[in-house]
């Protein structure tokens, strides 16, 4: 699961290093899922790991395939306009919003512990939130659906991995946004290529990341499950700040970091309390 972390956490650095030199965000979607197939087909095929959906699996794995299409246009694209750190925290709100809508679904139940760590995470937001960036709300509310998607995708993959292997998993997952994605911007003739050596660093790099993530995140699903899987996901928000410190130069103030703290604490307070 640390390695999921560290790959989803550094793939908005690599991202954002990719638009800095002309790459459109249909482009690098198109080229992120058409690399991270690739990789993850023939790994699939070379590890033996193919697992035979059966038609049960389908409407599960569409919905996945969705999910991971969305989150990753949004979130990947929310870099463009906010910074790295922005939205990272804002996507990893996602687990706060899943609680109140669980509770009035009759799912999981609201408690005050619940509630507290609501309003400590949402106190971090807006001390993050509230600075000297001059924030483009656009790039806030791509990063906050992300999270959405994401936890949407969480929630189908545990029955999959019962009978899926993760890689089996992550090429249903990829193979449907890599076609949507490709035909788009053939389509539309938006697919730009990189203009230079950062430019392709970037659009790899990320590639590479998402690969290694998506697999490893389906394999903790499977082995730790879902929530286990969120709490430690927690970190990746701190290795996007650090990734997008080292390779990007952008920097955080006092006040900033009082509110990622906040957030994070929120987080892993809700999903201890949905663990016990």
């Amino acid at each position: 699961m640390a390695v999921s972390a560290t790959a989803f956490g550094s793939a908005p650095t690599f991202a954002k290093l990719a638009f800095d030199n002309s790459i459109t965000p249909s482009s690098l979607q198109s080229y992120r899922f058409f690399i991270t197939f690739i990789v993850i087909f023939f790994v699939t095929i070379i590890a033996k790991q193919i697992t035979k959906p059966t038609h049960a699996h389908f409407p599960r794995l569409f919905i996945l395939a969705i999910s991971t299409g969305f989150s990753s246009l949004c979130y990947m694209t929310s870099v463009k306009y906010v910074p790295v750190a922005v939205a990272s925290l804002t996507f990893f709100t996602f687990p706060l919003v899943v609680a109140p809508i669980s509770h009035v679904m009759k799912i999981d139940k609201l408690t005050q512990i619940k509630i507290l760590a609501m309003i400590i995470a949402f106190c971090g937001l807006c001390l993050l939130l509230g600075t000297t960036y001059n924030l483009e709300w656009v790039g806030i509310s791509m990063a906050f659906a992300a999270g959405l998607f994401v936890a949407t995708s969480f929630i189908v993959s545990k029955p999959l991995t019962e009978d899926l292997s993760p890689l089996t998993m992550a090429v249903f997952a990829t193979g449907l946004p890599c076609f949507v994605y490709a035909t788009s911007s053939i389509l539309s003739n938006d697919l730009t290529h990189p203009q230079n050596f950062p430019g392709g660093v970037g659009l790899v790099a990320n590639s590479i990341c998402h690969a290694i993530g998506l697999t490893c995140c389906y394999a903790a699903i499977a082995r730790l499950g879902p929530t286990r899987t969120a709490v430690m996901m927690n970190v990746e928000p701190l290795v996007s700040v650090l990734a997008a410190y080292l390779v990007l130069g952008q920097t955080i103030t006092v006040v900033q970091s009082l509110g990622i703290i906040g957030v994070v604490s929120g987080i892993v307070l809700m999903c201890y309390t949905r663990r016990d």
